[in-house]
C-alpha cells in the first residue's frame, strides 16, 4: 500500500475545561524528522507525544502545530501571591510619602500589572489525567486525518505507476526483440574479433580465450535484460503490497535498473538500443520522481 509524504491533517476537541487543536503538515524526507512544539507549561508531554507520531509516520519532514487553552482555572499551573515583595512595595510607598510627601495612593489595576509579585509555580506541574487524554486524542485524530490524505496521495500514484511499469516492460521487450535479430550481426563482430586475436602471435590459448570471452560479454545483453524483467516483477509486487513504508525499496529497485540501463547502452553500439536507452532512462526518471514522494 503507497502513502505518500504529502500531506494534512487537523483536529480539535473542547469541552468547558480544554481546548486542544493540533495542524500536521508533512513533506518528502529522506528519514522522518520531527517538528513538534508545545507551549511552555506542557512540554512535559512532548515525548509521548512523539512517540504517537513516531508509532504512525515513517518517513517525511512533519511539522506539528499545536493550540492549547486551558478553561478550568484549577488546571492550571498555580500563580501565589509574592506577600514578601508585596509588604516591601507597600513599605516602600509608605516612606516615600512619609519622606518626601508624595501624594497619591497604589491601586489594585497598578499592583496587578507588577509581574514580580506573582510567580507561576511550573516546576513538577501536570495537567489532570482527563485533560491529557484530551490532547492525546486530538493529536491522534489529526495524525488519522493526515495517513489519510498521504493514502490518497499514495493511491493516486498507483495508476502512474502501473502505466509506467507496462510502458517500460514494453520497451524492455523491444530490447530484447532487437537483440535476437542482432544474434547473427553479434556472431559476425566476434569472429571478426577471433580472427583478429589469431593473428597476433604472442597471444597464448589461455589469453585467446579471455579475450573472446571478455569481447562477448561486451556485445551481449542478455544478463542485463533477464536481470531487468526481474527487477520489473519485483517493483510491480511492491507497489501492490499490503505494507508500509516502501519507498526505501522502491527507490533501491529504480537504482538497480537504471544501473541495467546504463550497462546495456555502454555495451550496445547500435542506434536502435541506443534510442531504446534513452526512451528507459526518461521512463525511469519520471518514475524516480515520483517514488521519491513515496513514504
Amino acid at each position: 500500500m503507497l502513502f505518500s509524504m504529502t500531506g494534512f491533517g487537523e483536529a480539535a476537541l473542547e469541552n468547558d475545561r480544554i481546548r486542544a487543536g493540533f495542524r500536521i503538515k508533512s513533506l518528502n524526507n529522506k528519514g522522518l524528522d520531527l517538528n513538534l512544539k508545545l507551549p511552555f507549561d506542557f512540554m512535559y508531554l512532548e515525548g509521548e507525544l512523539r512517540a504517537i507520531l513516531k508509532k504512525r509516520l515513517f518517513r517525511g519532514r512533519v511539522d506539528v502545530f499545536c493550540e492549547l487553552e486551558i478553561r478550568d482555572p484549577d488546571a492550571l499551573p498555580p500563580t501565589p501571591l509574592n506577600r514578601s515583595r508585596l509588604n516591601q512595595l507597600l513599605q516602600l510607598v509608605a516612606q516615600m510619602q512619609s519622606e518626601f510627601s508624595i501624594e497619591g495612593t497604589l491601586d489594585i489595576n497598578t499592583l496587578a500589572r507588577m509581574q514580580d509579585l506573582t510567580v507561576t509555580q511550573r516546576t513538577g506541574f501536570r495537567l489532570p489525567p482527563d485533560l491529557e487524554d484530551v490532547i492525546r486524542n486530538t493529536l491522534n485524530e489529526a495524525v488519522e486525518k493526515l495517513e489519510r490524505s498521504r493514502k490518497r496521495e499514495g493511491e493516486n500514484l498507483v495508476g502512474f505507476f502501473r502505466d509506467s511499469l507496462k510502458h517500460i516492460r514494453n520497451e524492455v521487450t523491444e530490447l530484447e526483440r532487437i537483440t535476437e535479430t542482432r544474434s547473427e550481426e553479434l556472431r559476425e563482430q566476434i569472429l571478426k574479433r577471433l580472427n583478429n586475436l589469431l593473428e597476433d602471435t604472442s597471444l597464448d590459448d589461455v589469453r585467446l580465450g579471455q579475450e573472446v570471452v571478455y569481447y562477448a560479454d561486451r556485445l551481449d545483453i542478455t544478463e542485463e535484460i533477464t536481470r531487468l524483467y526481474a527487477h520489473l516483477d519485483t517493483t510491480h509486487r511492491l507497489i501492490e503490497a499490503d505494507k508500509r513504508p516502501l519507498g526505501k525499496e522502491l527507490e533501491f529497485l529504480l537504482q538497480e535498473q537504471m544501473r541495467e540501463v546504463t550497462t546495456i547502452g555502454n555495451k550496445a553500439k547500435h542506434k536502435e538500443i541506443a534510442d531504446r536507452v534513452v526512451r528507459l532512462k526518461t521512463a525511469y526518471e519520471k518514475v524516480r520522481e515520483q517514488v521519491l514522494n513515496i513514504e
